[in-house]
């Protein structure tokens, strides 16, 4: 395989995704935040598509510099999009790296593929990991048989965003080579954190039954009277219902001191981070937890399961890494609450120093760059390949 200088100026890659919204949880940051990180280069144009969310008709800018969205055809969740067809010929990308699975643009991918015989990547976003897989497990056995399937084989390359999402892709069969490249993060600017009544544990991602939100509200059911002068927030986009069902299991319980906010983002959701005193993911399954770099970001100690790939916590002395059952989760919990508050801040600071150094936005976009250039074939094999 040639370098790159000897072979073109620049290789056209394309982002194809399902829809370009708010709604689309961690793809909304992780996917516009490659697309202008790579931006900065002169040897990639980066375009991303994917599908329009009708209540959110002015979010494509968002997504990247220069970004296309269209109107779905049926059922919203099927993200059936014919106008992506069309544009992906027009555009003739030299590499598509499909941005999840499951729905029409990894059809569409696959069509423009067996076209023209261009290369494609896939980037699952934790959509083979086994708690995913078991949930709508036969609408996805019906998109596996149709399209999915012979998609994500064909592939010259899956991109998984930690080890523990390789793995996965290993248990599923697959035989493709690997790119193991973590999110970026723009580390944020340190906001100034304001004074409040209360110590906040908050909750921040997709309200949603992987998520594990019924174990946080477990775990306060068992400390709210020791520590009264805690709260607990949970912020999000409700998915199908779920805050409702947790609202009601708060007031079964009556459980006090439990604010739900609603979706938060921009500056409202730095602020949010930056006031907790503790962030809790008590997930059943990610590929990657982007929010728990984001916390770390603004120096909020972290408490997750090992159902996502933040053993470094541990490492760094930043948060606290633990198996997903109750006792578990309360007795850390706990521990963490009765910490002195400059401890807690000292672990805060450990984190995003350890954020900065290892998941810096644009050294995740150097090396997507060269895999990029190699599944296009035009660059050498970068080290971050593997069989």
């Amino acid at each position: 395989m040639m370098a790159q200088s000897d072979q073109l100026d620049a290789i056209q890659v394309l982002l194809l995704t399902s829809q370009l919204a708010s709604t689309a949880g961690g793809l909304a940051v992780s996917v516009p935040g490659l697309a202008f990180s790579l931006d900065k280069f002169d040897d990639i144009d980066t375009h991303v598509m994917g599908t329009l969310d009708p209540a959110e008709p002015y979010a494509t800018a968002a997504w990247g510099p220069r970004a296309h969205a269209f109107p779905v055809k049926g059922p919203r969740s099927g993200h059936y999009a014919p106008g992506l067809k069309k544009a992906i010929a027009e555009l003739n990308p030299d590499l598509v790296d499909v941005q999840g699975l499951w729905t029409y643009p990894s059809l569409a991918s696959l069509q423009y593929a067996r076209l023209t015989g261009k290369p494609y990547m896939v980037t699952p976003r934790g959509m083979l990991d086994p708690w995913a897989r078991q949930n709508s497990a036969l609408k996805k056995k019906l998109a596996a048989w149709a399209f999915q399937s012979a998609h994500l084989r064909g592939a010259v390359c899956l991109r998984a965003t930690a080890e523990m999402e390789a793995l996965h892709f290993r248990t599923a069969g697959l035989k493709n080579p690997i790119a193991i490249v973590p999110n970026g993060i723009e580390l944020p600017e340190l906001l100034v954190r304001k004074h409040h009544d209360l110590k906040s544990i908050l909750f921040l991602s997709r309200i949603h039954p992987k998520k594990g939100v019924e174990y946080l509200l477990n775990a306060w059911s068992a400390l709210n009277n020791t520590f009264p002068d805690w709260e607990v927030i949970i912020a999000g986009i409700d998915e199908n219902g779920h805050e409702n069902q947790l609202k009601r299991m708060v007031a079964d319980q009556r459980l006090p001191r439990v604010r739900f906010v609603g979706p938060v983002h921009g500056q409202a959701k730095q602020q949010l981070y930056r006031d907790a005193s503790l962030f809790v993911l008590p997930t059943h399954a990610e590929n990657f937890g982007l929010v728990v770099a984001e916390a770390l970001a603004q120096e909020v100690p972290v408490i997750t399961t090992k159902n996502a790939p933040w053993q470094g916590l541990h490492k760094h002395d930043c948060g606290w890494w633990v198996d997903l059952n109750q006792q578990s989760l309360n007795d850390t919990l706990r521990n963490a609450m009765l910490l002195p508050g400059e401890a807690r801040v000292q672990m805060g600071q450990r984190g995003r120093k350890w954020v900065n150094a290892d998941f810096g936005v644009q050294q995740v976009a150097d090396r997507m760059r060269s895999v990029y250039w190699w599944a296009a074939g035009f660059g050498a094999r970068p080290d971050c390949i593997f069989d």
